[in-house]
């Protein structure tokens, strides 16, 4: 699914107006009705009392006409439209004055009558400053009070670009937008704001693009299953790739355990640990379907390591580094070999990205074949940028750390955005807050590196991967609750995932 932000929108609504002569009152007629689908839709009785909030740009168009046809379908309905009325668009003065002709209430001032459903035409897509004074407080109150709350396209006082709050914003239960998603709705606080999300088919397609396709795209369940590697009747364990953990440190075997294991769940044929030696009888219990190989930690690096290291990466056709490994001695002279071998496949996650910030010369080494996996902690560290103006550019921090490095950045947060170093960018919409516990970033690693090790390149493997870790912790949350889940009900979910995938790629065959 192809995400835009306004520019790209805008665009959109003129290729489609001037190049294949659809009329903009047409669309705007289109974008009413979706609108009205969703009103009568929930709300059959006819007796559901409703305020439309109109704007005087075109948003506030499409208000106006779907307030005629919710009155002309019998709806008690309100319009209410507190900007200047001069100023309104031709389009937006046009339905306004048809509402008028077929007597649609209009009240001048919001009053105590009580609302089962509000809408909100206010602002469109465009807006870009706060907003304050009358136009404030009028969406405080609506927020206020207890009806259904509907966006028409998005929700005023979001930025449809970063999801930012521009002073203050309608607070959805829905939104109706038209055509295609936008960015700021899927990214926080906007996706907040947005509440359940529906794209509405108005006549503005992917030929409205002209061949400029847009840099944005969120996975849904088809793109997802068209990703999923494809199993042979004829193959073996060989046929599907061979991962390496290097991962674990004394007491840290479980991160180790988790990113496996996930490997092995993605489909991958062989999956083989590089660990310390004291997790080894753990690991032997944990996961014996595992290629065990250890090294003593004690050591500093010696030549036996580098020699066990050096066979481990040869042997694979993708590597993870980073998860529980420390950053020990030992363990910087790891990745610093690890580093060497641009060729490969590589996850960088955990402890890796600890040890490559302290040593950001070595991000120079590293190619598209490598992909990082921070945390907004990580991610602070890797860039001197502090999490705060990260959490607000979240998506542009992602593009530009990829950009700059060349290689594939998944940066992990309640909305996980994967930056590419041709600006293509992905929004991963699964996913619970059951998923912020230990373990679940270890076992996003192992999931992204059993797909690059069984063919998928480094960016359709994190596409997929975050989509399918996300899914796997929507399952969780559903069985255990989000309160109570742990990094090991995702690993018990991701079978389930996966299948759903598959299922639905052989339905649609």
């Amino acid at each position: 699914m192809y995400l835009v932000n306004s520019q790209e929108m805008k665009q959109c609504d003129k290729n489609t107006i001037a190049y294949y002569g659809m009329p903009s009152m047409v669309l705007m007629e289109r974008a009413a009705l979706s609108v009205f689908s969703e009103i009568t839709k929930r709300f059959p009785q006819k007796e559901s009392r409703i305020l439309v909030l109109c704007g005087v740009g075109n948003n506030g168009g499409d208000g106006f006409a779907a307030a005629r046809l919710l009155h002309l379908a019998g709806y008690p309905v309100e319009v209410f439209c507190p900007g200047n009325k001069e100023k309104m668009t031709p389009e937006t003065k046009n339905q306004y004055d048809t509402a008028r002709k077929y007597h649609v209430p209009e009240i001048t001032e919001l009053s105590e009558t009580t609302y089962a459903i509000v809408a909100d035409a206010l602002f469109g897509i465009g807006l870009c400053r706060q907003i304050e004074g009358r136009l404030a407080d009028t969406i405080q109150t609506l927020n206020q009070m207890s009806a259904y709350k509907i966006a028409v396209d998005i929700s005023s006082g979001i930025d449809a670009d970063t999801g930012a709050k521009l002073g203050t914003a309608f607070l959805a239960d829905l939104t109706v937008t038209f055509g295609f998603a936008k960015i700021g709705q899927l990214l926080y606080p906007g996706a907040e704001y947005t509440g359940e999300l529906v794209v509405a088919d108005i006549g503005i397609d992917a030929n409205s693009f002209l061949e400029q396709k847009p840099f944005g795209i969120s996975l849904t369940k088809e793109d997802a299953a068209g990703l999923l590697p494809v199993r042979k009747a004829y193959s073996n364990k060989g046929s599907y790739g061979k991962a390496l953990i290097v991962a674990g440190s004394p007491d840290m075997a479980g991160a180790a355990y988790f990113a496996a294991k996930a490997a092995y769940q993605s489909g991958c044929g062989l999956v083989r640990i590089l660990t310390a030696i004291e997790n080894r009888e753990i690991l032997l219990s944990k996961l014996p379907e595992a290629i065990l190989t250890t090294y003593d930690s004690g050591e500093n690096f010696s030549e036996k390591t580098a020699a066990k290291l050096e066979e481990c990466i040869r042997w694979a056709d993708a590597v993870l580094i980073g998860p529980g490994l420390s950053c020990s001695v030992t363990a910087q002279k790891i990745t610093e070999q690890v580093l060497k071998y641009t060729e490969k496949k590589m996850a960088f996650d955990a402890d890796a990205l600890n040890i490559l910030s302290g040593q950001k010369e070595w991000l120079a080494r590293m190619t598209e074949n490598q992909v990082v996996t921070p945390h907004l902690g990580e991610i602070s560290r890797l860039t001197n940028i502090s999490i705060d103006r990260i959490q607000k550019n979240l998506l542009q921090t992602a593009l530009d750390f990829a950009k700059d490095h060349k290689l594939i950045c998944v940066l992990k947060d309640a909305r996980t955005v994967i930056g590419t170093p041709d600006g293509t960018f992905y929004i991963n919409t699964t996913g619970s807050h059951g998923m912020a516990t230990g373990g679940s970033g270890d076992v996003l690693a192992g999931f992204l590196t059993g797909f690059m090790a069984q063919g998928l390149t480094c960016q359709k493997a994190a596409a997929l991967s975050a989509y399918l870790h996300g899914r796997a912790g929507e399952l969780a949350a559903s069985e255990k609750g989000p309160y109570s889940m742990l990094a090991s009900d995702l690993l018990d979910e991701i079978p389930k995932a996966i299948q759903e995938l598959s299922d639905w790629r052989e339905q649609s065959l």
